[in-house]
């Protein structure tokens, strides 16, 4: 069996979505759905979603992404004990057929702790994940983020160089990353989707490291994998198509004020990763 834990910020029509793309590949008795609204249903929107689903976690404040998606895996552990838990954004939806099958095809191969799949997106979402496995590559992104949160905090800066962006873009387009094409082990993986086996989360209270609100994650569990020998396979025989962003996007904000945000919530995240992997301490 395997636990689907889908992580709900606005957007009910992406995840109405995601839980249709899953229905249609499977049968109930294989799999659960799990939906963890991180604070943001009203109460129509609540009766809409448990149309799909009575396993709703209706959490009292925005936990961000780390948090939200442990508690729905605690909580698919403890009442359906699957074989595998996928936690995944809302603004997935999985149009393979053999989407379950290939995990277990792909489990009895490599025994895998974690597992990525094939992303189609129109952004950067690919695995494997090009993460910063570097303790230099991780200060030198934060120097690099303060350097920009000072831009962004400008309005007329802000401005003037989201404009030197689109320029330097349209002239020189940015190189667009690509999936790997073959089946690749010790890798990062894309926090948009993971597959854990249960070997991983009997080892494991959380899924994720309990440490940041958004971003980064990646990095978290990358080191995690190292730090314990976890084996983290990405394979290209999975596939998700991913609407990357959606979310974000959803929170009425200006492109200036998003990225502002971003970036802070990156360096958030970025200097705890710094302390725990400067102290040699469990991530």
């Amino acid at each position: 069996m395997i636990s689907f834990v889908i992580l709900h910020y606005k957007n009910l029509n992406d995840t109405i979505s995601c839980i249709e793309s899953i229905k249609k590949i499977t049968s109930q008795d294989k799999t659960s759905i799990v939906v963890v609204d991180n604070h943001s249903l009203n109460r129509e929107e609540e009766k809409t979603i448990r149309k799909y689903t009575n396993d709703l976690i209706l959490l009292e404040n925005n936990l961000g992404v780390a948090k939200a998606y442990n508690k729905g895996a605690i909580y698919a552990k403890d009442k359906y004990k699957p074989d595998f838990i996928c936690v995944m954004n809302n603004d997935i939806e999985i149009k393979q057929k053999e989407f379950i099958n290939n995990i277990q095809k792909v489990y009895n191969k490599t025994k895998f702790d974690m597992l990525g799949t094939k992303i189609i997106c129109d952004g950067d979402s690919v695995n494997p994940f090009p993460v910063f496995d570097t303790l230099e590559k991780i200060n030198k992104r934060i120097e690099r983020n303060e350097k920009l949160i000072k831009i962004y905090s400008n309005k007329f800066q802000a401005t003037l160089f989201e404009t030197y962006l689109k320029a330097k873009h349209f002239i020189k387009k940015p190189i667009k990353l690509e999936n790997g094409k073959e089946e690749m082990d010790k890798v990062a993986l894309h926090g948009c989707l993971i597959i854990f086996s249960k070997k991983y989360y009997e080892k494991n209270k959380y899924l994720l490291p309990n440490d940041t609100f958004l971003f980064h994650e990646e990095e978290f569990l990358y080191f995690r994998c190292l730090k314990n020998n976890y084996k983290a396979v990405y394979s290209p025989t999975l596939e998700i198509i991913h609407k990357e962003g959606q979310a974000i996007k959803a929170s009425n904000k200006s492109v200036i004020e998003r990225k502002r945000n971003k970036l802070i919530e990156c360096n958030k995240s970025l200097r705890i990763l710094k302390e725990k992997l400067e102290n040699n301490e469990q991530i």
